[in-house]
């Protein structure tokens, strides 16, 4: 191996230098570390200094490191690496995100290596608890799109002798041609049997689905520290499962060994109960979401019986948001604005739900 061997050089080479992650850092720390940055002479307490020295050391070797991973990709995707390169890529990689240590560019390489090193590697660091748990949340998502692929050809495979966990009815509606999922009918009939067929036969604690976490689908930086399991998990049950048809005890079997491969936590004893009682839930918001452009254009078809169902289930606490928003779409026909109102008054439903029944009636 030619090409590549003087980039694997240098992030060898950076992690032999690397000074220790420095830990504890406060506001004031990242304000005199910025002032010292400008000016390395400025009067700072010993232990300050030490730790900002070791910091600036690390960003110096990290942008030499950066260039040499972005070209080592190039390296990968042109073929040049031989197997033994590929293997000493994926070493360092590893290394490197257990380091804190360009963690982001270092996961990318091991995901574009792909099978075998580099996924060995991912599902090594995923399931790894020293690791820092950003990285390992970064490393979990890549390595959540390597496996997409074998997922979804999975779900793509008969479901006969199979035993399903969801409504006869729920699992008759159409299939769309994009992705396998639900293509929601213009059938007000079928989605009210849809949504009576999926109604919780009580509150649900906590509620389903869970609050929305903000995943930015722009670009923008997220915080990986705060991304919540649940997510990830949604994230496998769609690709193992996109249609209510899939959703059998065997797949939901698959989908908390696949979980628990993937390093998250698959402990609890309801877990699989869980995922079928989310399923339910965001299915019932798909039917609500659809209910709400039909309803707006077809009034007639969905009064009363829609706002009814879509007050049992924010009484239920069952796709919630997606019942408002279909009641707040229909906030011009008076039995719709009845409803709000009786939510908006009801002191035991969260107090979020309140306001947004509150709101819907301005």
């Amino acid at each position: 191996m030619t090409n590549g061997r003087s980039e694997l050089d240098v992030v060898a080479a950076a992690l032999a230098a690397l000074p220790p992650v420095g830990y504890g850092w406060t506001d004031e720390m990242q304000d005199l570390y910025e002032r010292f940055l400008r000016d390395p002479e400025v009067e700072l307490p010993q232990e300050y200094r030490q730790k900002f020295e070791s910091q600036r050391e690390r960003q110096r070797l990290s942008s030499s490191a950066h260039e040499a991973w972005w070209s080592l990709e190039k390296h990968l995707e042109a073929g040049d690496l031989d197997s033994a390169g590929q293997a000493e890529a994926a070493d360092l990689a590893e290394r490197c995100v257990r380091s804190r240590f360009v963690a982001h560019e270092a996961v990318s390489l091991l995901h574009t290596l792909g099978r075998p090193v580099g996924e060995e590697a991912l599902l090594r660091l995923v399931r790894d608890p020293s690791v820092d748990e950003y990285d390992r949340a970064w490393a979990r998502e890549w390595l959540i799109k390597l496996r997409r692929e074998d997922n979804r050809a999975r779900a793509r495979e008969a479901v006969e002798g199979e035993e399903p966990l969801l409504p006869g009815v729920v699992r008759d509606l159409p299939v769309s041609p994009h992705g396998g999922g639900v293509e929601w009918p213009d059938d007000p009939d079928l989605l009210r049997r849809v949504l009576e067929a999926l109604l919780p036969a009580g509150r649900l604690v906590p509620q389903e689905p869970p609050a929305d976490w903000h995943h930015d689908d722009e670009g923008e930086e997220v915080d990986y520290s705060e991304r919540p399991e649940w997510f990830d998990i949604g994230l496998v049950a769609r690709d193992l499962m996109p249609h209510p048809t899939q959703v059998t005890h065997e797949r939901t079997a698959e989908l908390r060994s696949e979980c628990e491969l993937l390093g998250l936590d698959v402990s609890a004893a309801d877990f699989v109960e869980r995922q079928v009682t989310r399923i339910r839930a965001e299915t019932a918001a798909g039917a609500f979401h659809h209910l709400g452009f039909l309803g707006h254009r077809r009034p007639d078809e969905v009064t009363p019986w829609a706002m009814d169902l879509a007050r049992r289930y924010v009484e239920c606490d069952a796709a919630a948001e997606e019942a408002l928003y279909m009641l707040t779409y229909m906030n011009e026909l008076p039995y719709g604005r009845e409803v709000l109102a009786r939510l908006a008054a009801d002191a035991s439903l969260r107090p979020e739900i309140r306001a947004r029944a509150e709101g819907a009636l301005r």
